[in-house]
């Protein structure tokens, strides 16, 4: 589920093209959020973590990561592990947003320690979620490369 608060613009130039990887084990999350970022003009790929999301992450190069830290099945910080350590590699940092049922203080600490850039709390409040991915792609000219 979505809110919104109209406390933003509902056009966002800076989001056209930006292309983000939505990695989540929520189907209904995913489906939301996906269609919510394509109104604004995202490219937006969505997968659920495990390995097809590491493979999605290499071959299709996405501007930001949107990454589900809460899972039964495996934790998302190994996905983050695994960016970080190929961004290191390359030499380019994607930011990576964080997104859990709860941000608690010791949840955000370790979230950013992980190599998140970000930590959002589900459900979010789509009109501050574009606005913060708005100022990511500005400040780190985004798919403008």
């Amino acid at each position: 589920m979505m809110h919104t608060n109209d406390k933003f613009p509902t056009h966002h130039s800076s989001l056209q093209g930006l292309r983000v990887l939505l990695v989540d084990n929520d189907v209904n999350f995913c489906n939301s959020l996906t269609a919510m970022l394509q109104s604004y003009g995202v490219n937006v790929q969505a997968t659920f973590l495990g390995e097809q999301a590491m493979e999605i992450f290499v071959q299709w190069q996405p501007d930001v990561l949107l990454n589900g830290i809460s899972s039964s099945k495996e934790d998302g910080y190994t996905l983050i592990h695994q960016v970080r350590t190929l961004a290191g590699e390359r030499g380019k940092a994607v930011p990576a947003i964080a997104l859990t049922g709860a941000v608690t203080e010791d949840m955000y600490q370790r979230s950013l320690l992980a190599g998140f850039s970000l930590c959002f709390a589900k459900p979010v409040v789509i009109d501050d979620f574009v606005a913060v991915l708005g100022i990511l792609a500005i400040a780190d000219n985004l798919h403008l490369r």
